[in-house]
């Protein structure tokens, strides 16, 4: 018997989640732009992009039970923190991060040393692992939603699953795809995590989410791409991995070319700058 949607959500924002929403569990169309643009040209640190094609197609490809997705938003960071504050609070950066269990780049830390900048860690890493932290918050979500609804299967994602979060996002109405590629909301911006649940559940079709169009998007607004130091966002709506700062300093498996290290503007783990410079972050 299909249930209401209601009670999911209010199980959602029990534990933690900023903003949530209900999607049908079906065939994304999305999928064929992503093949194209994400995984083809992918550099050699994301050639797990490559790996499980189907189940990225589908998610009931992922988990065959699914009927439904709950999808959900995660907000880590506000622009009412003093990240200068958080930098200094965390220590010597490459402590920091081995301490949290992130492996830095070496040579992205000589170099800016060498540049004489302050290095800076991404918003999203001044705090612990957020796999672990969402796996558990969706876990307690999960058992929350099987102790009303009995015999319900579920399965969690949080980034590393073969799973399109950010397109399931804006199906379950969570935000846009804005110009840097990020999935960004009205309300929270874009500095959050995404993560949700795989549901057996019925929901009628007229409880599920229905993406609001947003008043105005990104319009005529190019901060993003004019504030990379690199060029990684000179394609409208799509991200070039090969020059962005983020996938070398956190993802790549060789070491920095000297011209992307020259213009890291002080990242050494991760990178905020388009994110910084987006007006729905204010």
């Amino acid at each position: 018997m299909p249930v209401l949607s209601a009670g999911i959500k209010s199980i959602a924002f029990r534990h933690g989640a900023s903003a949530c929403g209900l999607v049908r569990a079906e065939a994304l169309p999305e999928y064929s732009r992503f093949i194209e643009t994400a995984s083809e040209g992918a550099p050699p640190g994301l050639a797990y992009l490559k790996r499980s094609p189907s189940r990225r197609a589908d998610i009931r490809n992922w988990f065959a039970p699914a009927k439904i997705v709950l999808v959900c938003a995660f907000q880590y960071w506000h622009e009412s923190r003093d990240y200068a504050a958080a930098l200094e609070k965390a220590g010597e950066p490459l402590e920091y991060l081995k301490k949290s269990g992130r492996k830095p780049r070496p040579e992205f830390m000589a170099g800016v040393k060498a540049l004489g900048l302050r290095p800076k860690i991404s918003r999203y890493a001044l705090g612990p692992d957020y796999h672990e932290v969402l796996k558990e918050k969706l876990g307690l979500m999960l058992a929350d939603i099987r102790a009303v609804h009995a015999g319900v299967e579920g399965k969690s994602f949080a980034d590393t699953s073969p799973v399109l979060e950010k397109e399931l996002g804006r199906l379950a109405g969570l935000g846009f795809r804005g110009k840097n590629t990020l999935l960004i909301s009205e309300e929270i911006g874009s500095y959050f995590f995404i993560g949700g649940l795989a549901l057996s559940l019925e929901i009628r079709r007229e409880e599920l989410s229905v993406p609001a169009v947003p008043a105005t998007g990104c319009g005529g607004c190019g901060k993003c791409a004019a504030a990379c130091p690199t060029g990684a966002l000179n394609i409208p709506g799509a991200l070039d991995p090969g020059l962005c700062l983020s996938y070398w300093t956190t993802q790549s498996k060789t070491a920095a070319p000297e011209e992307i290290i020259r213009r890291s503007e002080g990242y050494i783990y991760g990178c905020d700058i388009c994110q910084a410079v987006c007006p729905y972050n204010h």
